[in-house]
């Protein structure tokens, strides 16, 4: 490699530093969640988590912009710009979703039914299983492909509880609980469906990498 070519070469760690601290905040995100549900707070205290949620969503914003920022600033990536794009985007989205769940928590004082339990904990196995993975992009081995692998079983175990859960939603009759629920599942599944995005996106990384 060129003298030119190595100044103009970004550090590879910086990118994957990145990517990992927002793999990182999303976990943190959807770990809160699920403590969240866990305790099942009376509106106070689910108002003071709303916060700390809220804060953790911030934060991942300004992560999700220096990874922007850098793409525009690096004249070369270690990876096709569109994938940290694409990658970045589906973390940040898991957060925002994490975010909007809590606040719909507070909006429509939905109850923390067994269902949300379940699903809650689907998607923080699949987090773990995402971080493990972005974390492994700077260095690949087969823990990585094993985790990619368990981040989407994850995903369709929170595919088939969203379908359940509103099959046994709509039992009830009650139209205004079945409509602030499926608000409630919906952003869970929009999380697991970004989650799924993220999984396919290291793979595919993996998969040039290879090339």
């Amino acid at each position: 490699m060129s003298k030119l070519a190595q100044w103009l070469r970004p550090h590879e760690s910086r990118f994957f530093a990145l990517l990992e601290a927002q793999a990182r905040q999303a976990q943190r995100g959807v770990h809160l969640l699920g403590e969240i549900v866990e305790m099942k707070p009376g509106e106070a205290e689910l108002r003071r988590y709303a916060e700390r949620m809220r804060a953790l969503e911030q934060e991942g914003d300004a992560i999700r912009r220096n990874v922007i920022e850098e793409l525009i600033r690096s004249f070369m990536t270690p990876m096709d710009r569109e994938d940290i794009y694409d990658l970045s985007r589906s973390l940040d989205d898991i957060l925002d979703y994490a975010h909007t769940t809590v606040q719909e928590f507070l909006v429509y004082a939905i109850p923390f039914e067994p269902a949300i339990h379940e699903m809650a904990e689907a998607l923080k196995d699949g987090v773990d299983a995402l971080a493990e993975a972005v974390a492994g992009l700077v260095k690949p081995g087969p823990s990585v492909h094993a985790a990619i692998v368990r981040a989407k079983k994850m995903e369709n175990r929170m595919e088939e509880l969203y379908r359940e859960s509103n099959a046994e939603l709509f039992l009830s009759q009650d139209v205004h609980h079945i409509f602030r629920m499926r608000e409630v599942y919906r952003h869970l599944s929009n999380a697991a469906d970004r989650l799924d995005r993220a999984a396919d996106m290291v793979g595919s990384i993996l998969i040039k990498g290879l090339g």
